[in-house]
């Protein structure tokens, strides 16, 4: 269950972070962000009464993960919106070997196909990245530092996250969501009294204010289904952490079916190679 868990906090991560990325290909970075995680917050505090969740210290650990998050969610917009989705999507994901060896370090374990599934995982989304990479001209160095950073923040989300989760997944959610509005709130807000509007110049469509709702929604219920496979995996958390963080793959195949982005030869090799890691986590 955990495993299948993380499998789907994957999905909705790579399908809002693929969303988040078009939306800020039109507006800033910052403001998609800001937004998202103001329309999360609201929703969260709305649900306080029905869900009752438990207020301590613990939530310490929440309102890291949001730091660290918030940061890194505007960092990987603007990396995934300044150059191509097939290359910044996997690079990110490097990310993911911060907290399995973390959950390593803390007792977890792995057999040999598991094992096996965590490293060809991890070298797929390399291998999806390398065509990208040796082509210099293709990818500016601020989208590459961009990316890197990115990378670090997840990491230690995904760390602070499980650690809150253990005692409150919607109370780690709540101080999550808070400390991420606090952080952006001065970034996005910034020269409000020369726009007048947050929103200003936002051309707002049906289809655009779906795919905001989808892009806010979409990623704390991630969120929230992550935290949940972190505290049923038990011994098991390196496989749910190393699945967790497939979502790029996600990004990638959206990115290839809808923008038409052309993968090479050694781009679908890492596709299938991470795809050949998750049946290897499962078996």
């Amino acid at each position: 269950m955990a495993s299948l868990l993380a499998l789907l906090a994957s999905a909705l991560w790579g399908s809002s972070d693929f969303v988040g990325a078009m939306l800020s290909k039109r507006w800033p970075s910052t403001a998609v962000v800001f937004l998202g995680v103001l329309l999360a917050t609201t929703v969260l505090l709305l649900g306080i009464p029905l869900a009752d969740p438990p207020f301590g210290a613990y939530q310490w650990y929440g309102a890291a993960a949001g730091a660290g998050g918030a940061i890194a969610l505007a960092c990987f917009y603007k990396a995934m919106a300044a150059g191509p989705m097939s290359l910044v999507a996997p690079l990110s994901a490097t990310s993911a070997a911060v907290p399995v060896l973390w959950s390593l370090a803390r007792g977890g374990t792995v057999d040999l196909l598991q094992g096996v599934g965590i490293m060809l995982a991890f070298i797929g989304v390399i291998l999806a990245s390398g065509p990208e990479m040796r082509e210099g001209s293709l990818v500016s160095r601020s989208t590459l530092l961009f990316t890197l950073a990115s990378a670090i923040g997840f990491g230690l989300y995904y760390i602070f996250f499980a650690l809150g989760s253990a005692t409150s997944v919607y109370g780690t959610l709540l101080s999550q969501r808070i400390a991420g509005v606090l952080i952006l709130a001065p970034v996005a807000l910034r020269g409000l009294p020369r726009r007048k509007s947050l929103i200003n110049g936002l051309t707002w469509t049906p289809t655009i204010a779906v795919l905001f709702v989808f892009n806010g929604l979409g990623d704390v219920a991630a969120n929230g289904i992550y935290g949940l496979a972190t505290r049923h995996a038990g011994s098991n958390l390196p496989v749910v952490m190393a699945l967790s963080g497939l979502y790029p793959v996600v990004s990638t195949v959206l990115a290839w079916a809808l923008l038409k982005e052309r993968l090479r030869a050694v781009q679908n090799v890492g596709i299938l190679a991470a795809l050949t890691g998750v049946l290897l986590l499962n078996a």
